[in-house]
């Protein structure tokens, strides 16, 4: 079978999404599970758009060392030293050059003629491989673009030496059919080794569809992100086009790379870094895609799971145990219980993990996988914090104004601070405020139910912006207003 290489762009246009932010160290965090994932390419980012996207870029280039780390750049000479700087000392290293092809784009977001694009083009071309660098040409908008026009540019670029022509639908416009004919014409023009890829847009809910039909005609490489996400209605799934190649890819002849079991907790990750919600009907990895309802569908998976399921869910990484944990416990146990789940912590994050356990066993009779997870993947997100929390203190009631107290613990001692509030998050936020001497306004702030019952952890998700700049910050106990100053201390110590 054929491989299809899988280039992962949740860190780039993922992140274009309204509803998705990195702070440079977890777009880390973030390429390392992409890289447990066993994706080929990691998008890493813009390193031209600003000071942060380059930090990211250099901070994963530093670490992550299996996948090929790309960066993109438009044709532009400035842009293109700034993108070679970012990823100078990486050894599988890439230049993704964009150049918009419609008329449209040319007109209104280039402002260059068709000469000029197809001539800065080639120049940038020539620049990325004298500095020994793979180069990615994505023809942006190519559905709305002249064929003649985009068979020029790609057999020019094919050339001089370019390595991958992206088939992009930028404004997710196209139907299989289109993606199946345009693919295989420019087969036609692109000769050698040179790899077509397949960039696919969901504004008309088929970008997914659309991606398996470019594979169909020839293309071997993808463009996906986790869940989906992205700029106006997202990207093709990851999670989707991973498992449709599983399920189908004898009849194409094609697969991928991808480890399937670490796709449930991948998203997982992405989700908890970024606080996106991933819808419960979300395909392959929502919490509804393997829930039945209806009795008679339950009775017929139960006898057989193939009835009305099309994959196995342990397949693709979900527990498969509900509770079997307690505070009778021991570490081994939970040792086991980590790995059962597929994660390997070091002795220092495993000690950690098992502390936090044992504290949520004095507050919960029963200690679900879901509980286990949200436990190690905030000690796996948890770095060293500048300001930490001593103790606090609410005081409210309906005919009395909330009132909090807060001390932290700081490099320089404590710092203790009272203050009131609409309720009591919002006097404990304004304590914190005043106790660290620095104004936070909160822009996104949200609580979700890690699992289910009266005695279920609370995960607090929120945006703040501190001297102009956002941050995020989540945080989980079963108390919700530890958990909101606990997620609101994260996003301070970004800040910081």
């Amino acid at each position: 079978m054929e491989k299809v290489y899988i280039l992962d762009t949740t860190l780039r246009d993922g992140a274009q999404s309204p509803l998705i932010s990195f702070t440079p160290q977890e777009k880390l965090e973030m390429a390392k599970a992409l890289e447990s994932l066993k994706v080929d390419v990691i998008d890493c980012g813009y390193p031209a758009l600003n000071k942060d996207e380059r930090e990211a870029v250099q901070l994963i280039a530093a670490e992550i060392k299996g996948p090929v780390l790309s960066v993109l750049s438009k044709c532009d000479i400035k842009e293109l030293e700034t993108a070679i700087e970012a990823l100078k000392d990486c050894n599988k290293r890439r230049i993704h050059l964009y150049a918009p092809t419609s008329e449209v784009q040319l007109t209104y977001l280039a402002g260059l003629s068709k000469e000029e694009q197809l001539e800065r083009v080639l120049h940038s071309i020539d620049i990325a491989k004298r500095e020994n660098f793979e180069v990615e040409l994505t023809l942006e908008d190519s559905f709305r673009a002249e064929k003649s026009y985009l068979f020029l540019l790609a057999e020019k670029a094919t050339e001089r030496g370019v390595d991958i022509i992206n088939v992009s639908d930028t404004v997710g416009i196209a139907i299989p059919s289109m993606v199946r004919e345009l693919v295989s014409e420019i087969k036609e023009v692109v000769k050698g080794d040179v790899i077509i890829s397949i960039h696919c847009h969901d504004d008309l809910g088929m970008a997914t569809a659309n991606t398996i039909a470019a594979l169909e005609a020839g293309a071997r490489q993808a463009h996906l992100t986790i869940a989906g996400v992205g700029t106006r209605a997202g990207n093709a799934s990851l999670e989707e086009v991973a498992v449709a190649l599983k399920i189908h890819g004898e009849k194409l002849g094609l697969s991928s790379d991808i480890d399937l079991k670490n796709l449930y907790k991948t998203a997982r990750i992405f989700s908890k870094i970024t606080g996106y919600n991933i819808p419960p009907h979300k395909a392959i990895i929502g919490d509804s895609a393997f829930a039945h309802k209806v009795e008679y569908m339950q009775l017929a998976v139960v006898r057989e799971a193939k009835t009305f399921e099309l994959i196995n869910p342990e397949e693709i990484g979900y527990p498969k145990t509900r509770i079997i944990l307690s505070r009778y416990s021991g570490k081994i146990m939970f040792k086991n219980k980590v790995e059962e789940l597929g994660y390997q912590l070091d002795e220092d994050k495993l000690e950690m993990a098992y502390l936090k356990f044992k504290e949520l066993t004095e507050k919960k009779r029963e200690i679900y996988d879901d509980d286990i997870i949200a436990i190690i993947e905030d000690v796996l997100l948890t770095k060293p914090k500048k300001v930490t929390l001593k103790s606090y203190f609410i005081k409210t009631g309906s005919d009395e104004e909330p009132e909090a107290t807060v001390t932290l613990l700081v490099e320089d001692g404590e710092r203790k601070a009272t203050s009131t509030g609409d309720g009591p998050v919002d006097a404990a936020f304004k304590a914190i405020d005043e106790a660290i001497g620095m104004s936070g306004r909160l822009l996104d702030y949200r609580i979700n139910s890690v699992t289910s019952g009266k005695d279920a952890l609370g995960e607090v998700f929120l945006r703040v912006k501190f001297k102009g700049k956002e941050f995020t910050g989540r945080a989980i106990a079963t108390d919700i207003i530890r958990a909101s100053i606990e997620a609101y201390l994260n996003a301070v110590n970004k800040a910081l």
